[in-house]
């Protein structure tokens, strides 16, 4: 027998231990729900939802939800809610969504009654109605929850139905951050950054910044990663800091981290040596995501064979994604192509009509190549 298939007979024998004790413990679980134990119907009903150590099974979910709000489960009607409001396994239907709502925020569940909240700010199932959103949130908030906390500040911050006050606002998300709600410690890490409802304090900032980015959230890790690169307080650029907490937002997949780092291996800043390769690796993940200025500068890197094979017709097809998203330099970038014949059939007329539009939007590198090929 080779060798490999012994290894893996033998990791399978080890591990049936625990396979089964996890098979014995779920089907426990399931005798227990089956004899009205509420709790861990609403458990099983999760579990089917998330695919939690099961397969996702959102009939499975929806049938222990019912079964619990057979008992007048809270948890469980707001999880029948969330199905309706996001179309999981039913069909989407926001005057369904908010029938379950309210029958849990009735019952002063505090996730249902900022349910309830976003359902009236948002005029989903029902008309918009600011003055109930924040009535709602402002429960939950009574009933310390932190998104309730959140959602009043917000309120405050946009000037929904309350007078705009940025101070007030602030006061809500301090009250969210102290339960440690992160996007909460996002937005305080912005007001302290731009002095909004408070003094600019760019120490405090980045205290936010980086409780609510260690949290995984991406917005911060991407504006920590900002503060990195620009310096704050007395501290100046730090590109390795910075590089770290873009990373955590690129893995992520969020596009513009994948940007700004293609920008600081492109370019190279402070101990960040210039790498075109990886670069170029950042702008077409970013790219393929539809960021148009990654798909530009992704171009660029084609179109001079920096950090990737030399490529006319790839360059051509991101010149071309990024010039229909309204990038000018793309446009007159794809001029080029057109006027020299590179990746595309040479088309004069289309050529002088891209380039002379990017002159004319003030992008100068675009009229010297005019007046060099002597076409002003």
């Amino acid at each position: 027998m080779p060798k490999n298939m012994v290894r893996i007979i033998f990791t399978f024998l080890c591990l049936l231990p625990s396979i089964l004790y996890a098979q014995d413990g779920f089907d426990s679980l399931v005798d227990a729900a089956k004899r009205g134990d509420v709790k861990v119907q609403v458990m099983l009903g999760d579990m089917y939802l998330n695919g939690n150590q099961i397969q996702k099974d959102y009939a499975e979910a929806l049938r222990w939800y019912l079964r619990s709000d057979e008992k007048g489960s809270i948890e469980g009607q707001c999880n029948i809610g969330y199905m309706y409001a996001k179309g999981l396994g039913v069909k989407h239907d926001n005057f369904e969504a908010i029938k379950w709502y309210r029958k849990s925020a009735d019952k002063g569940f505090p996730r249902c009654e900022c349910n309830m909240g976003d359902m009236y700010e948002n005029g989903n199932g029902t008309n918009q109605d600011y003055d109930l959103a924040l009535k709602w949130y402002r429960k939950a908030a009574d009933h310390n929850y932190d998104y309730g906390y959140l959602n009043v500040g917000r309120m405050y911050e946009e000037g929904h139905s309350v007078q705009k006050d940025l101070a007030e606002a602030v006061r809500w998300y301090l009250k969210a951050a102290a339960l440690n709600n992160l996007i909460a410690e996002g937005k305080l890490g912005w007001a302290y950054e731009h002095g909004l409802g408070v003094e600019v304090d760019s120490e405090e900032s980045v205290k936010w910044y980086t409780k609510s980015a260690e949290a995984g959230d991406i917005i911060s890790q991407n504006n920590l990663g900002r503060m990195y690169t620009h310096g704050w307080g007395k501290n100046g650029p730090d590109y390795t800091e910075a590089v770290k907490w873009f990373m955590k937002a690129a893995r992520a997949g969020n596009a513009l981290s994948l940007y700004i780092l293609g920008q600081i291996y492109e370019n190279g800043a402070g101990e960040i040596k210039q790498d075109y390769k990886e670069a170029a690796h950042c702008y077409e993940h970013a790219a393929e995501k539809g960021h148009a200025n990654s798909q530009y500068r992704l171009g660029l890197l084609l179109d001079g064979g920096k950090g990737v094979a030399q490529n006319d017709s790839s360059a051509v097809k991101w010149y071309t994604k990024a010039f229909e998203q309204g990038n000018v330099n793309a446009m007159g970038r794809l001029g080029i192509m057109y006027y020299e014949g590179r990746g595309v059939e040479k088309d004069r007329a289309k050529a002088l009509q891209y380039i002379r539009t990017a002159r004319d939007r003030g992008y100068r590198e675009f009229e010297n190549y005019l007046k060099s090929h002597g076409e002003l």
